[in-house]
């Protein structure tokens, strides 16, 4: 027998080595908590900044890991063919499928995986220096895959954004996920997904109605004292000949510092302490109005329409409700226009934001159409409802208890759990 050269089976385990670490280096480029790299790259750790480098360029760090694993891995089995037919004649070839086999499936791809898995972070961590090289040298076969790829993605009209989804989406299904393992509460679930809504819904959608709008007639000077007395408000607006024509807002307490010993307020003073009307479009997102809320250091914005015509009002504590539902004060009723009559029926005025009973009674209204629960009967029915009618919308009971002239006042609400057909 001839002796054993052992340097072709040093290549061969060199290879499964090499072919590991690519491997679980792909494995751990998917895997890994970018979060937590993107904190350590802003630290300054150079390794986190090269493996987000790698990371921006995904596809082309995967394409050549495939290339590479498998240019290893032929080389490998070539070597081992040709060693084991030296010795055993064409049955080298079985002997070489099977060896080659049990050793690139073991310790080339399950165990660098697993372990990748398992240590994802420090695993892409440290092969990041070597993974950037790897990926310079296989640069221009990279350029060849491309138009490649784009040539088959033409023919079959393959759009690559296809499966990109959302970051917004990314979170609220991580939310969902982490809600179903009981890692995050139901409530704390709530108020991520109602931030991430706040650059998705109008004002409009959450603004208090002109109708609804609590305020002051500046030539009624007699009754601003009992009136402010007996309001929750501290800021309100004020109008002149029309409700809808606002001239701006004034602060409780500079009202009432003016009032003289009988309890007596001059006009003059009134206009002197009025604070200029911002007036806002109805199809600002809630988002950006937060932002002007705090860089304007303003607590109330007025909304209108394309034709200037008053809409209604939004607050800071409108938006603030958005996220961590409705807040009540002393003053506060304990509702919001919402009250239960028995089990799974309730009693709704007409023009309850949607959001509020979707918040409040665990529901899914949309609110596309409309922003009030009147405006969504009304939309539904295309008709508008006279008092006694019933209606069922996806499993719900609607009947209109009461009306104000064209206006639906009241609306019982019956679920679906309750209701016997």
């Amino acid at each position: 027998m001839e002796n054993i050269d052992f340097l072709p089976i040093f290549y061969i385990l060199i290879l499964i080595i090499i072919s590991g670490m690519l491997s679980g280096s792909e494995t751990s480029i998917t895997s890994v908590n970018k979060s937590k790299i993107y904190k350590l790259a802003n630290k300054g750790d150079r390794k986190a900044k090269r493996l987000l480098h790698l990371i921006k360029n995904k596809n082309d760090l995967i394409g050549s890991i495939l290339v590479g694993n498998n240019i290893v891995n032929i080389l490998a089995s070539v070597l081992a063919t040709a060693i084991l037919i030296n010795y055993f004649g064409s049955e080298g070839i079985i002997y070489s499928t099977i060896v080659m086999t049990c050793l690139i499936v073991i310790f080339a791809e399950v165990l660098p995986k697993n372990i990748a898995l398992i240590k994802a972070d420090r695993f892409a961590l440290f092969f990041s220096g070597p993974l950037i090289i790897f990926l310079k040298i296989l640069y221009p076969i990279n350029l060849i895959l491309k138009f490649l790829n784009s040539i088959v993605y033409k023919i079959f009209s393959i759009s690559q954004k296809d499966n990109d989804q959302s970051v917004t989406e990314d979170i609220r299904n991580i939310i969902d996920m982490h809600e179903d393992e009981g890692g995050l509460h139901k409530d704390e679930g709530n108020m991520i997904n109602a931030i991430l809504d706040l650059k998705e819904i109008t004002v409009e959608k959450i603004m208090t109605h002109r109708k609804n709008i609590f305020s002051l007639n500046i030539n009624e000077t007699k009754l601003f004292y009992s009136t402010i007395a007996k309001s929750s408000f501290s800021r309100i607006p004020i109008w002149e000949n029309d409700p809808n024509n606002i001239l701006g807002i004034i602060h409780a307490k500079n009202i009432l510092s003016y009032l003289d010993s009988k309890g007596k307020i001059e006009i003059q003073k009134i206009k002197q302490s009025i604070l200029q009307p911002w007036f806002i479009p109805e199809t600002t997102k809630v988002k950006d109005q937060l932002n002007e809320f705090i860089k304007r250091k303003e607590k109330l914005a007025f909304v209108i329409d394309e034709y200037g015509e008053l809409m209604g009002l939004i607050s800071l504590e409108d938006i603030i409700e958005e996220i961590v539902g409705n807040i009540f004060d002393e003053k506060d009723f304990s509702t919001i226009g919402i009250r239960r009559i028995c089990k799974n029926q309730y009693r709704i005025r007409g023009d309850v934001n949607l959001r509020d009973i979707n918040r409040e009674l665990d529901l899914n209204l949309p609110d596309n159409d409309a922003s009030t629960l009147a405006g969504y009967i009304i939309f539904k029915t295309e008709a508008l409802p006279e008092v006694g009618q019933t209606f069922r919308f996806d499993k719900i009971i609607y009947e209109i208890l009461n009306k104000n002239k064209n206006q639906i006042t009241q609306i019982k609400v019956i679920l679906d759990k309750s209701f016997k057909s």
